[in-house]
C-alpha cells in the first residue's frame, strides 16, 4: 500500500482519516524505520493506539522506544487497558512510572492491575472491560443493558454472575435474542462453563479456545470471580506469537530479540546455544584428530566427512523440531517423554541403517578398482557402519 505523504504532514481530526487502522498498521510494517514515526504522530491518539496494537511487534517496540513522552502519553490514555498494558510492558520501569503518573487515577489503577499479572498469562492477555449480568435480570432488561453499555462491540456472550461477581454461566447472544422478553436470564444459562484462570499460561488458553471453538473465553480468579475476557483476536495473536517463540527456540535464540534495541543483548541471547555448538565442534575436531594418521594414510576418508557430519546434524535438527513443536502444541505428553525419546532413537537407527547402506554401496562402487585399503567390500561396509553410528548418536 502506498501512503500519501500529504496525509502525515499535520494533525488530522478524529474520524476524518481516510485509511482504516488495519491498513495503516500494514503500511507501518512496510515503512523504513526512519518513517514509522511520521505515520503515527499525525494521527488522533485513539487511531494511533489502534494502529500500534495492530502492527507487528518489532514496529510497535521501535515506536514506543523512540516516540517523545508528550506524544506517547495521549496515545496510552486513549487506548483500552489491555492494549495499553501490552505497550507499556515494553518500557523500562522509569518510563512506565512516568507514563502512569500522567493518566487519570482510574486508568492508572486499571493498568497497574493489568500489569500485575505475569506476562504470557491469561490475566495479562485478557480485556478487563467485560460487562457482567445479574442472574435475576429478565431477557428484556439484559437487552436494554447491552444497548446502554459502552462495551457493546465486546459483548459476544452474556456472562451471568451472582451478587459477589462469581461466574455462574454463559448465555450466548443468539439464545438471548431468540428468548421471550420476560424469561429470567438464569434460566438460559448453558449447563457447562468453559473458563480460564488469570494465572493460566497463554498457550494453554489458546489451546482451550481453539479446541472448543470459543470466540470469547471468560477469565476468572481463583475464587471464580469474573475478571475479564479473552477474545478470538487475542487467541490468534497468541498462536502466532507462540509459533514464533517455538521457531526461535529451535534456532537457539529467544523472541525477546525482536523488540530489543541492544546489539549486546541480542548477542548475549544467542551466545549460549552457539557456545554449545562450539563445544560440540571442538569435540568433533578432537575425535578427528585422534584418527589423523588414519586419514593421512587414507585421504579418501576426508571426502565423506561432510556427509557424515551433515547427515548426523540434519536428523538431529529434525528430531528437535518435532519434539519442540510437539510439546508446544500438546501432541507429546511430557509425562511420556521417555517413550518419545525411544521412538526418536528407533527412527534414527532406521535412518542410520538406510543411509549407511546407501553410502556403503557408493563407497564400494566408487573405489571398486582402487588399490587397498580403498578398494574392496570391507571399505564400503566399514564406511557405511561409521555413518550409521554417527546418525544414530546424533539423536
Amino acid at each position: 500500500m502506498e501512503l500519501d505523504k500529504n496525509k502525515i504532514d499535520s494533525k488530522v481530526p478524529a474520524g476524518e482519516y481516510p485509511d482504516s487502522p488495519q491498513a495503516l498498521a500494514e503500511s507501518l510494517r512496510e515503512l523504513p524505520r526512519e518513517k514509522k514515526l511520521a505515520l503515527i504522530l499525525p494521527l488522533p491518539p485513539a487511531v494511533a493506539g489502534e494502529v500500534l496494537w495492530r502492527t507487528d511487534r518489532a514496529s510497535r517496540a521501535d515506536i514506543i522506544f523512540r516516540i517523545d513522552n508528550q506524544d506517547l502519553d495521549p496515545i496510552i490514555a486513549a487506548m483500552p487497558v489491555d492494549w495499553a498494558a501490552h505497550c507499556l510492558r515494553l518500557l523500562p520501569k522509569a518510563g512506565l512510572k512516568r507514563v502512569l503518573a500522567t493518566l487519570s487515577p482510574e486508568k492508572t489503577a486499571a493498568l497497574k492491575k493489568q500489569l500485575s499479572y505475569k506476562p504470557d498469562t491469561a490475566g495479562a492477555r485478557m480485556d478487563p472491560d467485560v460487562t457482567p449480568f445479574d442472574q435475576d435480570l429478565t431477557v428484556a432488561e439484559t437487552v436494554n443493558k447491552i444497548r446502554e453499555t459502552m462495551s457493546l462491540r465486546k459483548v459476544f456472550h452474556c456472562y451471568v454472575v451472582d451478587e459477589k461477581g462469581k461466574l455462574l454461566g454463559v448465555v450466548p447472544l443468539r439464545e438471548l435474542l431468540m428468548a421471550e422478553p420476560n424469561i429470567w436470564l438464569k434460566d438460559l444459562i448453558l449447563p457447562y462453563i468453559i473458563s480460564v484462570t488469570t494465572d493460566m499460561d497463554q498457550e494453554e488458553v489458546a489451546r482451550i479456545a481453539t479446541k472448543n471453538m470459543i470466540f470469547a473465553l471468560p477469565v476468572v480468579n481463583k475464587k471464580g470471580v469474573l475478571m475479564g475476557v479473552i477474545t478470538l483476536d487475542k487467541v490468534l495473536r497468541v498462536i502466532q506469537e507462540e509459533a514464533t517463540e517455538d521457531i526461535f527456540k529451535m534456532a537457539g535464540t529467544d523472541k525477546k530479540e525482536i523488540t530489543s534495541q541492544s546489539l549486546f543483548k541480542i548477542a548475549r541471547i544467542r551466545a549460549p546455544w552457539l557456545f554449545a555448538s562450539f563445544i560440540g565442534g571442538l569435540g568433533a575436531a578432537m575425535i578427528i584428530g585422534i584418527y589423523e594418521d588414519a586419514i593421512a594414510k587414507v585421504a579418501a576418508l576426508a571426502m565423506f566427512l561432510p556427509i557424515v557430519l551433515g547427515m548426523g546434524g540434519n536428523i538431529g535438527v529434525q528430531s528437535a523440531t518435532v519434539v519442540v513443536r510437539g510439546l508446544a502444541m500438546g501432541y507429546i505428553d511430557v509425562k511420556a517423554i521417555g517413550r518419545t525419546v525411544i521412538k526418536e532413537m528407533c527412527i534414527g537407527l532406521m535412518l542410520g541403517v538406510t543411509y549407511a547402506i546407501l553410502l556403503g554401496l557408493f563407497a564400494l562402487f566408487r573405489f571398486l578398482g582402487a588399490d587397498p585399503p580403498l578398494g574392496g567390500l570391507s571399505f564400503g561396509i566399514s564406511l557405511g557402519f561409521t555413518v550409521g553410528v554417527s546418525i544414530f548418536c546424533s539423536m
